[in-house]
């Protein structure tokens, strides 16, 4: 049995069992290419809507759009959502701006009682200050008035603070006083009583008298050589001083006389004392 089987297998039985095995791993082979396959075709068909269902899950503004009723349901729980949002801060900032308002009133108040407190603290210091120099300002002015020293046109006015150019010197200045046009020699009258306290010859100005009466000095410049008056004379309004002369700061206008006043040290404008 075993010679025979031996036989057979070194002979046409070793191909016919070799041929067994191939077709037996052959369609051991189909099979399993046959499941993968089936394997391979079934599976995106089922992965397929899980796919699309992770993208709907992960995409909800894209499931609201193509769902209208949810959009509508969730577009109105959105809007009541930011009225009630609107409502919440319309209604919360009135009392804070009511609060502010009446936070920002009481400070108002509370410095408005400081600035009308220093305001009459101020009004009553001012008071007193003016009281030290208005109270003789117009007593004296009331009392006190000018005549012209000479009678002729104004040729160079009082400039206060202004500049104005002096055309001898060539320079820009303040003009102290008033320049009244009057030919040499014509006869120069006190402009009101008072007191000779200085006669002098300035280079710039050339002769000058000089009139205390109270508060007031007034200078009377470009004089000629005949001066009338001595020092410490008295003099009263309308008496004649002098005579018109020359004055070398000024020698390129035409004769006049240069009269200036002070008012406690500060110069005013002649003519607004002029009665």
């Amino acid at each position: 049995m075993s010679n025979g089987f031996q036989k057979f297998i070194s002979g046409k039985g070793f191909y016919l069992a070799l041929a067994v095995c191939l077709a037996g791993a052959g369609a051991a082979a189909w099979v399993a290419v046959d499941k993968t396959i089936e394997n391979i075709e079934a599976t995106p068909l089922n992965q397929t809507p899980q796919a699309q269902q992770e993208e709907i899950d992960t995409q909800p503004a894209e499931q609201k759009v193509d769902n209208v009723p949810q959009e509508d349901s969730s577009s109105a729980s959105l809007a009541d959502q930011l009225d009630e949002t609107f409502q919440s801060e319309t209604s919360d900032p009135e009392p804070e701006a009511s609060s502010q308002t009446s936070s920002q009133q009481q400070p108002s108040s509370a410095d408005a009682e400081p600035s009308s407190a220093q305001p009459a603290s101020s009004e009553t210091q001012q008071p007193s200050a003016e009281a030290s120099t208005q109270p003789e300002e117009p007593s004296v002015s009331a009392d006190f008035a000018l005549s012209l020293p000479v009678s002729g046109a104004e040729i160079t006015p009082f400039s206060g603070d202004m500049l104005v150019k002096n055309e001898t010197l060539g320079d820009w200045r303040t003009h102290n006083g008033l320049d009244i046009s009057a030919a040499l020699g014509t006869s120069v009258l006190s402009a009101c009583d008072g007191t000779v306290t200085d006669i002098r010859n300035d280079p710039m100005w050339g002769n000058v008298v000089e009139v205390s009466s109270g508060d007031y000095v007034l200078t009377y410049a470009g004089l000629g050589d005949d001066v009338l008056v001595e020092e410490q004379a008295t003099v009263t309004a309308g008496q004649p001083i002098g005579s018109v002369g020359e004055i070398p700061c000024e020698l390129s206008l035409e004769p006049h006389l240069h009269f200036d006043v002070k008012q406690n040290g500060e110069y005013v404008d002649p003519a607004s004392l002029v009665e």
